[in-house]
């Protein structure tokens, strides 16, 4: 079922139980900590660029041990699709880096229990839930890890005029040699010169 939930606070733990979905929208604006990423030569109208979400809970029933109760466990499904304007580090000019997420969360009681959950399960992450869960925080979370550590363009139209191709094809920082470095011999010129004296 559909419904509509306060994004900054609403029970996480009902949500899941009952099976619940929710969509919608949120503004760059709303998500503070991905405005700080943004460009400063984004767009003016950047801040209202909108994020889109949905979100699914759902609980699953799995046998206890022996002689006890079957265990519910609760999950949440949270996929997030929108852009943000990073600076390329080859041309050194704003773009829109997009942003695509799908993520399926286990929502235990405390943060003690996600805190000792076991890390070897690659599909799922461990998050405490609440009765005033924010789902604008998880949804800041996940696009803060989707962002490139490297941000670039597919393709730039051109390289600024502060970076040189490297030997490796990468693009580094332009090094200019001083008058010093260029009149200082070589280290290698002069282990060879030791060499041819013995």
């Amino acid at each position: 079922m559909t419904q509509s939930i306060d994004l900054r606070e609403f029970d996480l733990f009902a949500f899941c139980r009952s099976g619940d979905t929710a969509d919608g929208e949120v503004a760059l604006r709303e998500l503070p900590r991905i405005l700080a990423e943004t460009a400063a030569q984004a767009p003016a109208s950047a801040p209202d660029e909108r994020f889109r979400f949905q979100v699914h809970g759902m609980a699953r029933e799995e046998a206890g041990e022996p002689g006890r109760a079957p265990v519910r466990r609760l999950f949440l499904d949270l996929s997030v699709e929108g852009s943000v304007w990073l600076n390329c580090q080859r041309c050194l000019e704003a773009y829109a880096e997009p942003v695509s997420t799908a993520t399926r969360f286990e929502v235990v009681a405390t943060e003690e229990e996600a805190d000792a959950a076991p890390m070897d399960d690659d599909e799922v992450d461990v998050i405490a839930g609440s009765k005033r869960f924010s789902l604008l925080t998880l949804i800041e979370d996940e696009v803060l890890l989707a962002l490139p550590v490297a941000p670039k363009h597919a393709v730039c139209e051109s390289v600024h005029e502060s970076l040189v191709t490297g030997a490796d094809g990468q693009v580094e920082p332009e090094v200019e040699a001083t008058p010093e470095e260029e009149k200082r011999p070589s280290p290698f010129a002069a282990l060879a010169n030791l060499k041819t004296k013995h």
